[in-house]
């Protein structure tokens, strides 16, 4: 019989498998996803804060919610007087038919002119029977997150 020594110089010494990679893939993997997070929260960011006019708009529009529904299309009316002023520069003085047409032109609607939007002009200094500004307010939000500024 061999002497065990001997058999012990002759194994192979153990080595480890090769590395797959996994962890390099994994680790790039986590590196490309936070810096596309990173990229999205500044991109969001950036859209937010680059749309002043639509961001006030906006605010005036949830606040005016809490109002009375009289105060409410008051608010409403204000607040779109408030808008043309700022995209035109100046005080908006245009009455009836004429700032439901600009309006019209400002947003790309016929809301206005034909639809329920007819309440903020010469409508809006009458008595009313029924409340339009559940549904303008819903109306107005839509029109409001198509402005570019």
């Amino acid at each position: 019989m061999a002497d065990p020594s001997d058999l012990l110089q002759q194994l192979r010494p153990l080595r480890a498998p090769p590395p797959d990679g996994a962890a390099d893939i994994l680790l790039m993997a986590l590196i490309g996803c936070g810096a596309g997070a990173l990229l999205t929260l500044a991109l969001l960011f950036w859209r937010a804060r680059s749309r002043p006019l639509r961001r006030a708009a906006l605010s005036a529009l949830a606040s005016a919610r809490a109002l009375p529904a009289t105060e409410r299309l008051a608010a409403q009316a204000r607040m779109l007087r408030d808008l043309v002023g700022a995209l035109e520069g100046g005080v908006a003085h245009s009455q009836g038919e004429s700032w439901l047409t600009r309006l019209d032109s400002i947003f790309a609607t016929n809301l206005f002119s034909e639809g329920e939007g007819r309440a903020f002009g010469d409508a809006l200094y009458r008595p009313r029977v029924d409340d339009p500004s559940e549904r303008l307010d819903r109306a107005l939000q839509k029109l409001l997150l198509r402005l570019d500024r």
